[in-house]
């Protein structure tokens, strides 16, 4: 794509089709041939006035009922605004009253033809007078868009400069020049030129038309020709080829315009809504119209000095309306990059906004208070919760009570430090009672006047973090008893002899491999289980279970003595002498105990230490429990 096309605007392409459909039109092409045909005729003034005031009479309300047809046809169109179609409806039935009026001026033209045929009769000047004011009416009641007391009043500006010029030629038009023959049809076309200003003041200043600008300009045109032209109309049969070539273009424009509307709403149906003119030429059209009468107006004898200051004065208000016309130009070129950048940047806005409410995750923005002032909507879907009640609320306040420990000194850098960032995960509570893992990004803004918080970003991630959860604990306990494995049991025990003193206590099954062999592998596996929920009921929340491999176990109590060892010893063994109930048979398992206490000591010797005093008590015979201070390296028999 090239760069011109690029920068051409939106409304281009619809023009083009626009306009290549009228061309094509089979109603206004046909129209504007007739129009052009019958026109062309009366300018090389072919046949006699009585043939031409027949012809002329038998096509104008041709015209007239296609002004009738085609407004009937938009007003009906769905969708159309109400006070567009009351205005379509007027018009339409105006063209019906034109038509009327017309027929009852071509019975007249072809029953008493003569000169006197040009002229209206009563019944055609009550049509048009009745069909102006209908029209008039349905223009002044069409309802204007509000606007601001500087947009009134430049309204009303503009409006007094247009009628004011409109009246100086309605004045024009309506004081007859002495040899005037016919001061009623002057009349009427002071009276047209009057309604067509008034139409143009409420239609093109207020910027609320009900047709295109394209539709309304023929229309406005045809009305102010019909008013010139309404002064034409004469007896004399000299030049009466002439008028009516000059009263037959309006009655072509009129009926054209609504066609236009039609042909051009329906290739670009957005064309009613585009941008209307930053500024308005009308009131220089006034003055342009004004200066115009002036060299008919005054005496024909002036001397040199009237004609110079009049030159003056014309050459003059040209440049000062140039230059005004220029700065106009360069103002609205200006207003309209920038509403084009007010209306990307309320695109943007849209766009930022519908994606902060309907993304998955929240973002917040707390104050130096740590309460909310902001909240996206997915708080409901994740908390379940109306972010609207939530604001003033503070955000440790949902906040797990276990997780605030680790996470407060973040917290507080991160409200006391501008531009600190902090990611944490915690869990915050759910309206229905349940915790949710939220994993927040966060970064001081309180600095940025237009945010003047902490901005935050939380995405729902228990899930993730129970599958965590999980592969962690699988990871670390035996998956046929649930007790820790080797790793963490190793992990505990190295923390409990860094913390001081602590027992161990390594437990083997005696002659366990005669139960696999006499029962099999499954019953052996429901014995095991059997022996690791014994163990776990004997050993309390500080300490830690663990099913080192095969049949055995190991069990470490930090900051513990041998008699807390012995003790813990002694239930499981009790536990352990009732049988087990395992698919209808009676089991009983026993068992060799080795307990070692001792301080900080190595691990993996204290380990040993336990394994080689288990031993000790598998070979006694008499005991099931044999106990060895690490220290002493001494045994005592139990």
């Amino acid at each position: 794509m090239t760069g011109a096309e690029h920068s051409r605007p939106p409304s281009a392409a619809p023009a083009r089709q626009s306009g290549a459909a009228l061309l094509r039109d089979p109603v206004l092409l046909p129209l504007l041939i007739g129009c052009a045909l019958v026109g062309g005729g009366f300018l090389l003034d072919l046949g006699d006035p009585a043939t031409q005031l027949r012809i002329f009479w038998s096509v104008v309300p041709i015209f007239n009922l296609v002004l009738w047809l085609i407004p009937r046809r938009l007003a009906r169109v769905p969708g159309t605004p109400p006070p567009a179609r009351r205005f379509w409806r007027t018009l339409s039935a105006a063209g019906l009253v034109f038509a009327a009026g017309g027929i009852s001026q071509a019975l007249v033209a072809w029953l008493r033809p003569g000169p006197h045929a040009a002229l209206p009769n009563p019944f055609h000047a009550a049509c048009v007078l009745f069909g102006n004011a209908a029209i008039m009416w349905v223009i002044l009641t069409y309802p204007t868009p509000a606007a601001s007391r500087q947009a009134r009043v430049r309204y009303w500006l503009d409006a007094t400069a247009v009628m004011v010029g409109v009246a100086v030629l309605v004045w024009f038009l309506t004081v007859p020049a002495p040899d005037a023959q016919e001061p009623l049809a002057g009349l009427l076309g002071a009276l047209i030129l009057l309604v067509t200003g008034l139409a143009t003041v409420k239609l093109l200043l207020t910027g609320a038309s009900p047709a295109t600008a394209g539709a309304a300009l023929p229309m406005l045109a045809a009305a102010a020709l019909q008013g010139f032209t309404g002064g034409l109309a004469s007896a004399d049969s000299d030049h009466l080829h002439l008028a009516l070539a000059a009263r037959l273009l309006p009655a072509a424009l009129l009926c054209a315009g609504p066609r236009i509307h039609e042909v051009g709403t329906r290739s670009d149906p957005q064309r009613l809504r585009q941008l209307q003119r930053r500024y308005n030429m009308l009131p220089y059209a006034a003055l342009a119209g004004t200066f115009a009468l002036l060299p008919v107006v005054l005496p024909a004898r002036l001397d040199s000095r009237a004609w110079v200051t009049m030159a003056g004065l014309l050459i003059i208000t040209c440049l000062v309306v140039g230059r005004q016309l220029l700065a106009f130009r360069e103002n609205a070129s200006l207003v309209t990059r920038l509403d084009a950048s007010l209306l990307e940047l309320g695109r943007q806005g849209d766009l930022m906004r519908s994606l902060l409410e309907h993304s998955t995750d929240i973002t917040s923005i707390v104050n130096r208070r740590g309460a909310f002032t902001y909240l996206t909507p997915a708080t409901e879907r994740v908390l379940g919760r109306e972010h609207r009640k939530l604001l003033g609320t503070r955000v440790v306040d949902y906040i797990h009570p276990d997780d605030l420990p680790e996470i407060m000194p973040g917290m507080v850098r991160l409200m006391t430090t501008p531009n600190a960032t902090l990611t944490y995960q915690a869990r915050y509570a759910h309206a229905d009672g349940s915790w949710r893992w939220l994993e927040v990004v966060s970064r001081n803004l309180t600095h940025d006047a237009s945010v003047g918080g902490v901005v935050s970003n939380a995405r729902d991630v228990t899930e993730a973090r129970m599958l965590q959860d999980q592969l962690r604990y699988q990871a670390s306990h035996d998956s046929l008893t649930g007790l820790a494995n080797r790793a963490l049991f190793g992990e505990r025990l190295s923390a409990a002899t860094r913390a001081g003193r602590a027992a161990v206590l390594l437990i083997d099954l005696d002659d366990f491999k005669s139960v696999n062999d006499t029962y099999g592998h499954h019953v052996g596996d429901a014995v095991l289980i059997g022996v690791a929920d014994r163990l776990r009921a004997c050993v309390p929340d500080e300490g830690t279970a663990a099913r080192l491999g095969g049949d055995e176990f190991a069990v470490v109590l930090p900051g513990a003595d041998t008699p807390t060892g012995q003790a813990l010893a002694s239930r499981f063994l009790t536990l352990l002498a009732q049988p087990m109930t395992i698919e209808g048979s009676q089991l009983s398992v026993n068992a060799s105990v080795g307990l070692v206490t001792g301080d900080a000591t190595e691990a993996d010797e204290l380990l040993r230490l336990a394994d080689a005093t288990m031993y000790r008590a598998k070979r006694d015979s008499e005991t099931q429990l044999a106990v060895a201070d690490a220290a002493t390296q001494a045994a005592v028999g139990h």
